[in-house]
């Protein structure tokens, strides 16, 4: 066997046991800041649902209007129009939960609609649930308000740096007369640098 077959066989072990071996894995704190991608991260996540509270419950009017009653709203989920895969569903969820939290506002979930209509008609009109303990029909509370938004961005390139852009617009919109009471929105700039191997 010559030394350019031996070095072969060395260099298929070497990876054949690089591929098989386990990572380490570890725990850290959800809260520590995300670096391990310019794209949209846990980081990102987190101080855009922060920032969106903040700016809404400080807005003088929504003070105002949650002073002395607890508004219903519901959540759109954030459109997303940047060219990247975004999880718009968990950014709503987190934003929501922070304003559940705050106790300023009472919610209705819409995406639950069709389960709940199923719901009451089996408890009203199976025969099977008796009509003392099913939940009555027309007794829903109307949405007074909604809250949708959107986030794009913009990617720029060239030789030594990445950067890339995300701006995130959040409207709250009373749905009876359609006027738009509070609008905020959240800016992300970040910049990779070139790495030797390549981006």
């Amino acid at each position: 066997m010559n030394f350019k077959t031996i070095m072969l066989c060395i260099s298929s072990a070497m990876l054949v046991n690089g591929c098989s071996s386990n990572p380490t894995v570890t725990y850290v704190n959800p809260n520590t800041v995300d670096t391990t991608s310019i794209g949209f991260n846990s980081t990102d996540l987190q101080t855009t649902a922060k920032s969106m509270v903040d700016q809404m419950l400080s807005f003088p009017p929504i003070i105002q209007l949650t002073q002395n009653s607890t508004p219903v709203l519901f959540v759109d989920t954030l459109t997303n129009s940047t060219s990247d895969f975004i999880d718009t569903q968990a950014i709503t969820d987190t934003i929501t939960t922070e304003l559940i939290q705050s106790g300023k506002f009472q919610f209705v979930d819409m995406t639950k609609v069709n389960t709940i209509k199923n719901q009451l008609n089996y408890q009203n009109k199976s025969g099977m649930v008796n009509p003392a303990t099913a939940a009555k029909l027309g007794q829903q509370i109307g949405a007074q308000y909604m809250l949708y938004g959107d986030i794009a961005s913009i990617n720029a390139m060239n030789s030594n740096q990445q950067s890339l852009y995300y701006q995130i617009t959040m409207k709250l919109l009373n749905v009876q007369t359609g006027i738009i009471v509070w609008q905020g929105q959240q800016q992300i700039r970040k910049v990779a640098q070139r790495s030797t191997f390549g981006w």
